[in-house]
C-alpha cells in the first residue's frame, strides 16, 4: 500500500481552504498555518488549494497534501483540477495527491482519465472527487486511488443529496477496492463517527475547523432574535 493512503487510515484530513473572497485569510501562508495548527489537533493530512498553499505547507509539514487546483472561469461544469498543468504543478509543489473532478458534465480541456495518467507519471496519487455512486464506479475504473464524496449535493446528478452524504459512502465502500473518503458537512464528532461506519478509509473536514466566517455565522443561529453580526 501506498504510503500517503496508510497514512491517512482512520484519520482526520482538514481541508484549508477560503470560500469568501473578502475573507482576510487568503494569504497562503495564513492557509498553510491554519493547517498546521490543525496537525496540532491530530490532523492526518491536508487539502489545500493552489500551488503556492501547498509549497508553503510542504514547508511545515511531512504529514500527506492533497492539493487541488480550482478554476471556475473556464464557465464549464468541473472545475477542481480539470487540467494536466495544475495537476503536474501541484505534484511540482509538494502535493502527494492531486484531487480531481470526476463528475459528469463538460471539461475545459484533458479528461479524469488522462489527468489520471499524467498524475500516475510524476509518481503521485489522484482522488476522485465525485457526487454519485455511477460517478465513483467510474472514476475507480479510470484509474482513481481514492474516490470522495466531496460533491456530493453540488451537480444536478445529486441535487438534493444529504451532507454528509453517508449513503454514498456506505454504497461505494461495498462496492470498490480503494479507499472511500467523506468529505462535505462534517461538522460534529458524531457526523465523523458516522462516516467510518459508512465504511471511510478517513474524513475530511473544512468548513468546521478553518473557516472563521462560516463557523461564527453558524453559531449565531443559537443568538438571542438570531443576530446577524458576532462580537468578539
Amino acid at each position: 500500500m501506498n504510503a500517503s493512503i496508510a497514512k491517512l487510515k482512520d484519520g482526520l484530513i482538514v481541508s484549508s481552504q477560503v470560500m469568501n473572497p473578502a475573507s482576510p485569510l487568503l494569504a497562503p501562508s495564513t492557509l498553510a498555518a491554519l493547517a498546521k495548527a490543525a496537525e496540532l489537533g491530530g490532523a492526518v493530512g491536508f487539502r489545500v488549494d493552489g500551488v503556492d498553499v501547498v509549497r508553503e505547507l510542504r514547508r511545515l509539514s511531512d504529514r500527506p497534501i492533497i492539493g487541488i487546483h480550482k478554476n471556475r472561469a473556464s464557465g464549464m461544469d468541473t472545475y477542481i483540477t480539470v487540467c494536466v498543468k495544475d495537476a503536474i504543478a501541484l505534484i511540482s509543489a509538494g502535493a502527494d495527491i492531486v484531487a480531481a473532478q470526476a463528475t459528469e458534465g463538460s471539461r475545459p480541456a484533458e479528461s479524469f482519465a488522462e489527468i489520471v495518467q499524467a498524475v500516475h507519471m510524476q509518481g503521485a496519487l489522484v482522488m476522485g472527487d465525485v457526487s454519485t455512486y455511477e460517478e465513483g464506479i467510474a472514476a475507480v475504473a479510470n484509474g482513481a486511488d481514492i474516490v470522495a464524496t466531496t460533491l456530493a449535493g453540488y451537480t444536478s446528478q445529486s441535487k438534493g443529496a444529504h451532507r454528509p452524504d453517508l449513503r454514498l459512502a456506505q454504497r461505494l465502500s461495498n462496492s470498490v477496492n480503494v479507499p472511500v473518503v467523506v468529505e462535505g458537512g462534517i461538522w460534529t464528532p458524531e457526523d465523523v463517527a458516522g462516516a467510518f461506519d459508512a465504511g471511510a478509509w478517513a474524513v475530511v473536514v473544512g468548513s468546521a475547523l478553518t473557516a472563521p466566517d462560516i463557523i461564527a455565522a453558524h453559531l449565531s443561529q443559537g443568538l438571542p432574535h438570531r443576530h446577524i453580526g458576532v462580537l468578539a
